[in-house]
Parts: structure tokens; C-alpha cells; sequence
């Protein structure tokens, strides 16, 4: 079980806190975005960075990095420079099939997203990281087939995001469409619902993790442990506290 924690948002001072907060409801991963300064070392955003990767080690938290499809490759040089000892994952882009070009509206062509991946997983590889990579997809996937057939190919598995809209029927469907076309490993890579009803919220979540148990993936990552200017933060709402209990209860043996 994993969940992305968005320490951007948090007071530095509690950063600390909230990823043992976080180890304590049961999570064995973090997923976070790729946040830093590459222009200025002492930047606060360095400071966080600092603060967050200090407080998963205390903890043995694995981590799981989000690199965007418009990170610069300095910037992610950096950042894999600084900090790139401390993953264990990375997410090389986001639903790249959904992705925007340069033109509004426009999606990359399939050269595009395979030279920016290509040049990703090369800096990943020069700089000798102990990780493993995956790419997110969403339902959309099946408009366009040949991305995740073709960037499997050089991933370890493959993420599938699962929002309240797509977590219907046909939610297994994908999953197994999913598996067939890249055969490789499933992990449910963002999976939660925005709304203020914490018992609808809760419901939801729980019954998406007994399916995904039921197919046999190898795991779950929620969205979010906090958000703003959304409800698809657990903290403080019965999401945490039944979150906590499934794990307790569907913990291995």
C-alpha cells in the first residue's frame, strides 16, 4: 500500500511528522512530485525536499518519485543528483497518452513521447539508481494501444490510475486489457475519490481495494494523503482511520 503525500503544501516543521503519520497508518510507499530549485541550493523547496527524504529514511519508507512530462532534463538531473539515492521508484511521465504538445489541445505524437521517455530513462541509467521504473496510464490507454505496449518495454511495470468515473464494470477489464498488451506487473498507481461525504469516500476506497486484491496486483497507491483546493485527501476523515484498518487486517502474514 502506498499513498502520494504532497509535503509542498505542508509547513516544513511538520513534515517530519506527517510521513511518520503516515508510516503508522501502515503505508509502505510515498509517492511524491519532483519538487526542487536546480538554480539555488538553499532554495526553501531544497529545504523541503531535504526535510521529506531525511523523515522517509527514519522511517523506511520506499519512495516513489513523479516526474511530469514538462520537467527539464536539468532540472531532473538535479534532482536525481541530490536525491536520487533515496528512491525507489520513479514514474517516468504521467498518462503520457492523454499528454498535451507544445500546441493547446494537441497531443504528443508518438516520436515525441518516446524521445522524451528515451531521454528519462537515460539519465536514470547514467546516474546508477538501485530503482525501478513504471509509467501511469488511465482508461484512455485504449485509444492509443501502441504507448503502453511500447514503453513497457523498458519498464518494470506499469501504473493504471483509477478515478470515481472509471471505477465502474469495466475497471477490471482495463486491468486485464492492461496486463495482456505489456505483460507486465499492474500496480494501481493513483486510486481515490474527491468529495466531501467521508462516509462515500471511504466506501468507495475500500471496495476498490478488496477488488484489487481479488485480481492478484501487486499494489495500491491512494491520492492523496492531503490536498488542497480538493477532497481526495484522507487526513482527518474516516478514509484514514478505515484505510488504516483494511491494512491492518489484509497485512501479509
Amino acid at each position: 500500500m502506498g499513498v502520494y503525500y504532497v509535503y509542498e503544501h505542508d509547513p516544513i516543521t511538520s513534515i517530519s511528522t506527517e510521513v511518520q503519520r503516515i508510516h503508522d497508518t501502515g503505508f509502505k510507499v510515498i509517492r511524491i512530485s519532483l519538487i526542487c530549485d536546480p538554480n539555488n541550493s538553499t532554495a526553501d523547496a531544497n529545504q523541503r525536499t531535504d526535510e521529506f527524504f531525511s523523515a522517509a529514511r527514519n522511517n523506511s519508507e520506499a519512495v516513489a518519485l513523479v516526474i511530469l512530462n514538462h520537467v527539464d532534463m536539468p532540472t531532473i538531473h538535479y534532482y536525481l543528483t541530490r536525491w536520487g539515492g533515496n528512491l525507489t521508484y520513479i514514474q517516468v511521465l504521467n498518462e503520457p497518452e492523454l499528454s498535451q504538445s507544445w500546441d493547446f489541445g494537441a497531443l504528443y505524437t508518438d516520436e515525441e513521447l518516446y524521445t522524451l521517455f528515451d531521454r528519462i530513462q537515460v539519465e536514470i541509467a547514467t546516474q546508477s539508481l538501485n530503482v525501478q521504473t513504471y509509467t501511469n496510464f488511465e482508461p484512455g490507454f485504449v485509444l492509443r494501444p501502441n504507448v503502453p505496449i511500447d514503453l513497457s518495454k523498458k519498464l518494470d511495470f506499469v501504473g493504471y490510475d483509477v478515478y470515481l468515473k472509471s471505477f465502474q464494470l469495466l475497471s477490471p477489464n482495463f486491468i486485464q486489457l492492461l496486463q495482456k498488451i505489456t505483460n507486465k506487473p499492474i500496480v494501481i498507481t493513483e486510486f481515490g475519490s474527491s468529495t466531501p461525504d467521508d462516509q462515500a469516500q471511504s466506501d468507495y476506497i475500500i471496495s476498490g481495494l478488496n477488488l484489487f486484491k481479488s485480481l492478484g496486483l501487486k499494489g495500491c497507491w491512494l491520492v492523496y494523503w492531503n490536498s488542497a483546493d480538493t477532497y481526495y485527501g484522507i487526513r482527518d476523515r474516516l478514509a484514514e482511520t478505515t484505510v488504516r484498518d483494511w491494512i491492518a487486517q489484509n497485512a501479509p502474514a
